[in-house]
């Protein structure tokens, strides 16, 4: 349509023998045509160099073409396209918010099946059948290859038995099906990683209040004995 309106409207001047030849010249080469106009139009609209198509029509040929290239270059330059990519920036947006949501499907799906492979594992650990893992049960499990080698591919250290019970066991000496499954499950690679670090910030703070409390007994003990304090005087 606009290459169409371009072609037409300066064929006149084109042909027009009174007129600049160099600037007709290039009128012709830009629109003299329906194929040329078009693809000056294309240019025109996409490069980002539309002033180079558009000064010496305005400065040279008549400057009423500035009234169409000023309403072409807002609504089809400024305002189209921007709007197009727009909606591909926010068709690609959604795209990503679909594969975060298809990656965390499948982060659960994959802990799922893990704690039911960690079930089953502790069904076949469990020879008594009383539903707990004692210290020999879980070393005669660790003393499995296969189990060894699963183990060690989820990051978890299986060298010390004694250790590893340790970290499952509550303190009541056996180890539940649930602290096994979620045990395991948090003492794996990455995971085991991110728990460690609350866990030296609460490290830290009681280390403070560990520090406190032996001041506060030193200070007892020696009041007790009769002793004078740091910075109090004996008489």
């Amino acid at each position: 349509c606009c290459a169409t309106f371009l072609c037409q409207m300066l064929h006149d001047f084109v042909v027009d023998e009174k007129a600049d030849l160099a600037t007709r010249t290039w009128v012709n080469d830009m629109y003299g045509n329906g194929h040329r106009a078009l693809y000056t139009v294309f240019e025109m609209t996409f490069s980002g160099c539309w002033p180079n198509y558009a000064r010496r029509i305005v400065e040279e040929v008549s400057p009423y073409y500035s009234i169409f290239y000023f309403a072409y270059v807002y609504i089809v330059v400024f305002v189209a396209t921007r709007i197009v990519a727009a909606l591909f920036m926010k068709e690609t947006l959604q795209h990503a918010s679909q594969d975060t949501e298809m990656m965390v499907r499948a982060q659960a799906s994959k802990t799922t099946f893990l704690k039911q492979k960690l079930s089953d594992l502790f069904d076949e650990a469990d020879k008594s059948g009383d539903g707990f893992l004692d210290r020999g049960e879980l070393r005669e499990l660790l003393s499995h290859q296969k189990v060894t080698l699963w183990m060690k591919e989820l990051g978890v250290d299986v060298d010390d038995s004694e250790m590893l019970f340790a970290l499952l066991d509550d303190g009541s000496g056996e180890i539940a099906r649930s602290e096994f499954v979620n045990g395991i499950t948090r003492l794996r690679g990455e995971a085991c990683a991110v728990d460690l670090i609350p866990l030296a910030a609460t490290v830290q703070r009681i280390l403070g209040h560990v520090k406190a409390l032996q001041s506060t007994v030193d200070i007892l003990s020696k009041t007790r004995r009769g002793e004078p304090l740091r910075g109090q005087r004996s008489f």
